[in-house]
């Protein structure tokens, strides 16, 4: 899963993760193992600390909207890990892709004028059901096409992870662009399970993608998984939302 996103000369190396998870209603039960799992990823990243300065990890939740729960930042400026989750109503992906595509143009400005050397950013796209909002295709469309974004000089890998509701055939419309990205969906007997595997998932991709950049060959990695895992994966086909 290779990348070949890097602009200018500048001093330091960044590559730019977002998180995006679902918090409709129906997760409701899944809270606490949504945030054990997001708070292992973090303890991965600060205790590994060369791997710390190259990674910037943004964690976003979405419902009816979407808001910023951790800015782009690096890991170790949260000594005290991920702020809990609540869960709200909808599952409405729309309002996670024009946040997305507002957030990573305004990072992507801000790591230039602090003069960093910018990788292509990688979306985990984290849902257990299907979209409640009619127009989300059209928001996946526009931000993929977004102007701020293309004068990034490359538009971000969007990877979907699916389990409980979601089916593959949504999660095939997500993922993005075709030959690079993947989906994964998880069919495990236990929601708890599910989550964690993809969550699993997520954290070895973020860090092998990480140390790809420290060794100057970035790549973003999406690892296979294991075979008595539960999880299906497929590579990205088509134009996301289509």
């Amino acid at each position: 899963m290779s990348s070949n996103y890097v602009v200018g000369r500048e001093r330091q190396s960044v590559m730019p993760f977002y998180l995006i998870c679902d918090v409709s209603a129906s997760m409701w039960q899944e809270m606490t193992a949504l945030h054990s799992g997001v708070m292992r990823l973090w303890q991965a990243i600060v205790q590994q600390p060369v791997l710390n300065d190259v990674a910037r990890i943004c964690v976003m939740t979405f419902s009816d909207d979407a808001r910023v729960v951790v800015a782009l930042t690096k890991m170790s400026e949260l000594p005290d890990g991920m702020p809990k989750f609540a869960y709200e109503n909808q599952t409405q992906y729309g309002a996670a892709f024009r946040m997305l595509a507002r957030a990573i143009a305004a990072d992507y400005a801000e790591l230039k004028r602090n003069g960093h050397r910018v990788y292509q950013p990688c979306i985990y796209f984290l849902t257990d059901g299907e979209p409640t909002d009619g127009n989300w295709r059209q928001a996946l469309r526009e931000m993929v096409s977004d102007r701020a974004m293309a004068r990034m000089g490359s538009h971000p890998i969007i990877v979907p992870f699916g389990f409980r509701d979601a089916t593959n055939s949504t999660l095939r419309r997500l993922a993005y662009p075709p030959g690079v990205s993947r989906w994964y969906h998880a069919s495990s007997s236990t929601i708890e399970t599910a989550l964690e595997e993809l969550l699993g998932i997520i954290k070895n991709s973020v860090l092998a993608s990480g140390y790809s950049a420290l060794k100057g060959d970035p790549e973003h990695i999406l690892p296979e998984p294991g075979r008595d895992s539960g999880i299906t994966y497929g590579e990205a086909e088509d134009m996301p939302g289509i």
